[in-house]
């Protein structure tokens, strides 16, 4: 009995908060495959504008794209703080590490885009205020910022990079 209680002990009380960010991740995934057909990147502001007021199908997997993201970073840094706080990564290589952090704010770049697909005045000031960080850099600010974000206007770009 006492084995019994321990598989759904183990199944409840995981040890990290990583299986939810995972299963957060794979619904974001499938629902903006839903998402993906109807979007079009050639005109977002009004493409989202569609998909909210005449598909509520559509408009579900919007929010639950949405919401799955939101859950995905934040249980992304509770697992991380709480694999620090459980002090379990203390044989890690330096080079896991780095991996790490770069997926960290590869995170927050795809959330950021997914801001900025939506084509309204927020995102497009967003879109500017990142490419104009971005070009701060010393010699290759404008081409990074060019690889991250595309031209001020086209969408294409930042919609691959957000897909893939």
């Amino acid at each position: 009995m006492k084995r019994y209680w321990d598989k759904i002990k183990s199944f409840i009380f995981f040890d990290t908060y990583g299986y939810i960010a995972s299963a957060s991740f794979l619904i974001c995934v499938v629902s903006g495959i839903f998402l993906a057909i109807p979007f079009d990147v050639a005109d977002p502001y009004n493409s989202i504008a569609y998909i909210l007021l005449s598909d509520q199908s559509a408009s579900f997997f919007r929010n639950i794209h949405y919401w799955s993201a939101q859950l995905f970073l934040v249980f992304s840094i509770i697992h991380i703080w709480d694999h620090f706080r459980k002090n379990s990564e203390t044989k890690i290589k330096k080079g896991v590490w780095l991996r790490l952090t770069i997926s960290i704010l590869f995170i927050f770049y795809v959330m950021l885009s997914g801001f900025i697909l939506k084509g309204d005045i927020d995102s497009l000031q967003a879109k500017r205020i990142l490419s104009s960080l971005i070009e701060l850099f010393p010699l290759i600010g404008g081409t990074l910022s060019l690889t991250f974000l595309g031209p001020e206007n086209d969408f294409q770009i930042l919609y691959v990079q957000h897909i893939a």
